[in-house]
């Protein structure tokens, strides 16, 4: 079920940006400023964002804290970006405080959102929030949370055209992102050599709080001062380690802000093997078939996807399509050598990249109106990759007995 209020979410246009914040600020204002009540933590970032969040929230809960998650997109339903103690928010909550929103018809679709959570979360009274941002950090909404930590994942190419072209001009943005964190913490992937355009001087690095080691069998081993924990990782990539490492950081840096008592490591363990994150190197029944689904979605992304490609022992079948502001060809490059056969189409999104251009990436590939429709053009194995939108239209038919 859709979320309905007098002035629809669809009406502000999904896709619609504005590079300001006074009118969230305005609109927030008015309505008593609910961020302001909150402990939140940030998190920023190119790409894993919205794991690094998963998991450090499931981590704050299995210490006994209620939380508050708000991530961005969402990938069938729109409840799923604002969760009340890991589980998304009811129709009708989001609903009502959407409603409160409709005298400020100028606030885009991810400013109504963020302040729809803001309010949800402080009026359900959470011990803490944690915010993904959107995207960069200069003008995004969750920033005006000024939340007192806040971490930053990595810093690569995507969005140049609003962040600025070339990584240095994106890691001045998402800089900005951190400016009122009190602590902040760089992941493992954020480079060094971007330090001092992030200008960030008191940030600290993930690794120097946790250290984050392969084990013989198969599981990581995350230590940190007076404390350990072996788990087995159920987000598949390489790369979820530094997730988890950066999460971890970020729930001690809670612990030194006296918002939480300790981190225990059996609670990290059982918040760390319980984990559900779609979407993410996972595996669904969809129409009756298996299928292997991401949503890299921009070249640094697809490349970790291609990585993690060249370890396994088989090859897939590829749908794929993507949104008209990414680098189709280069994401393209990575993949065509590490796949089969391809089936594309076009999504059904105002940015959504031509039939004729991913045919152009993807030579000779089979061409259908749908994510679903792609999958039936194509035997087992089949992985689906190149945007959430599409990943989400393939999970929307997802069986569940």
């Amino acid at each position: 079920m859709s979320v309905t209020s007098p002035l629809s979410l669809e009406q502000r246009g999904a896709g619609r940006i504005r590079p300001q914040l006074d009118g969230l600020r305005r609109a927030l204002s008015e309505l008593g400023n609910p961020q302001n009540s909150l402990r939140s933590i940030l998190i920023v970032g190119t790409n894993g964002k919205g794991s690094t969040a998963a998991i450090l929230e499931a981590v704050l809960r299995a210490h006994g804290l209620t939380t508050g998650l708000y991530t961005s997109p969402h990938l069938v339903r729109v409840e799923e970006r604002v969760r009340l103690n890991g589980r998304p928010v009811d129709t009708s909550q989001l609903a009502e405080q959407l409603s409160k929103l409709d005298s400020f018809p100028d606030l885009t679709y991810f400013e109504t959102l963020t302040a729809a959570a803001f309010g949800i979360f402080a009026e359900a009274g959470v011990d803490l929030a944690v915010l993904e941002a959107g995207m960069g950090g200069s003008w995004d909404a969750t920033r005006l949370a000024c939340s007192s930590i806040a971490g930053l994942t990595n810093v690569g190419s995507d969005h140049g055209h609003w962040l600025g072209f070339g990584r240095n001009a994106i890691a001045a943005d998402k800089g900005r992102a951190l400016a009122a964190a009190e602590n902040a913490v760089f992941g493992s992937g954020v480079d060094p050599a971007l330090t001092a355009e992030l200008g960030v001087a008191h940030a600290i690095r993930a690794e120097s709080l946790v250290r984050c080691a392969d084990t013989a069998d198969g599981r990581v081993t995350l230590e940190w001062r007076g404390g350990e924990s072996v788990v087995d990782l159920p987000l598949a990539g390489s790369y979820q380690k530094e997730n988890a490492q950066l999460a971890l950081a970020l729930a001690l840096e809670a612990v030194m802000a006296g918002w939480l008592p300790t981190l225990e490591p059996v609670a990290v363990r059982e918040a760390l093997e319980k984990l559900s994150w779609p979407g993410r190197l996972s595996l669904h029944w969809i129409a009756g078939r298996k299928v292997l689904v991401d949503c890299a979605h921009n070249l640094e992304a697809v490349c970790s996807l291609a990585r993690h490609l060249d370890t396994l022992d088989n090859r897939f079948n590829l749908v794929f399509s993507c949104l008209d502001d990414k680098p189709l060809h280069e994401m393209a490059a990575e993949l065509r050598p590490r796949v089969d056969k391809v089936a594309v189409c076009q999504l059904a999104d105002d940015r959504a990249m031509p039939v004729d251009e991913l045919l152009s990436a993807f030579p000779g590939a089979l061409t259908a109106a749908s994510p679903l429709e792609c999958l039936g053009l194509l035997d087992d194995p089949v992985l689906a990759v190149g945007s959430t939108r599409l990943v989400g239209g393939l999970l929307a038919h997802e069986d569940f007995e």
